[in-house]
């Protein structure tokens, strides 16, 4: 089976990185959350679904309100994967020693400044299943298997003039907001694949069950960590020489 991929590409200003990408990661986990399995201890065939509760975040840097699950813990989970994703790329030289970006609608800049961004930034939402060794009843959660991949790209600018990052927070406003409900509308598509209900002993090979409010499918943030080291020469040829010998 084939994973659908969707990309959402959006220009945001440095400071505004952390709420579009948790803007994004929330409103497509909003539609990829279940309520709580109750089951029927005398049966376990049977169950019911508990109930899930929202709320409204009104953002601070970006003009606009949407609206995500209301559990402490999924927003938890996802604000600590999205403070690691945002200090991975807000250190490096290119976002400390850019030029400085100009709106469009701005006033007319100097010659340090320029409307290219600073750097492009890619981070995946994925949604999986875990597959279950056959004959061995094992789990591994290593060997899975994407149905849903979420591709979020940033081009990331520094505004200078005020008047600019005032013009920015509005347009990214926007954007984002036409993006919330590109999702809305992608994820409500008639005959789309979703994972099936497992039995109980099977559940957590489609649902993440470690949340006692919600459970939401099986997902994960994926991103190039800007914080390693990069791979030398010799940490390439000894990968190489490892495959190889395999």
């Amino acid at each position: 089976m084939n994973a659908r991929n969707q990309c959402i590409n959006l220009r945001v200003e440095v400071r505004q990185i952390r709420e579009a990408v948790s803007c994004l990661i929330d409103s497509t986990l909003l539609h990829r959350v279940v309520g709580k399995f109750k089951y029927d201890q005398k049966n376990l065939k049977n169950y019911s679904l508990g109930s899930i509760g929202i709320e409204e975040v009104a953002l601070k840097e970006i003009n606009l309100t949407y609206v995500r699950v209301n559990s402490p813990e999924l927003v938890a989970v996802v604000d600590k994967e999205v403070h690691r994703y945002v200090n991975s790329i807000q250190h490096l030289d290119s976002i400390n020693d850019g030029l400085m970006y100009r709106s469009p609608r701005g006033e007319q800049g100097t010659g340090n400044e320029k409307n290219d961004p600073l750097i492009s930034t890619k981070l995946q939402l994925e949604f999986y299943q875990i597959k279950k060794k056959k004959f061995l009843n094992i789990i591994e959660n290593d060997d899975t298997l994407p149905w849903e991949i979420w591709t979020i790209i940033l081009d990331v600018v520094k505004t200078k003039q005020e008047s600019d990052y005032i013009q920015m927070r509005e347009d990214v406003g926007e954007k984002l907001g036409e993006q919330v409900l590109n999702i809305c509308n992608f994820v409500n598509q008639p005959k789309m694949y979703m994972p099936s209900t497992p039995a109980h002993a099977d559940l957590p090979l489609v649902f993440d069950n470690r949340y006692s409010d919600i459970q939401p499918y099986l997902f994960r943030l994926n991103f190039k960590d800007h914080d390693s080291a990069p791979e030398t020469l010799g940490d390439n040829v000894r990968k190489f020489i490892t495959a190889f010998t395999r």
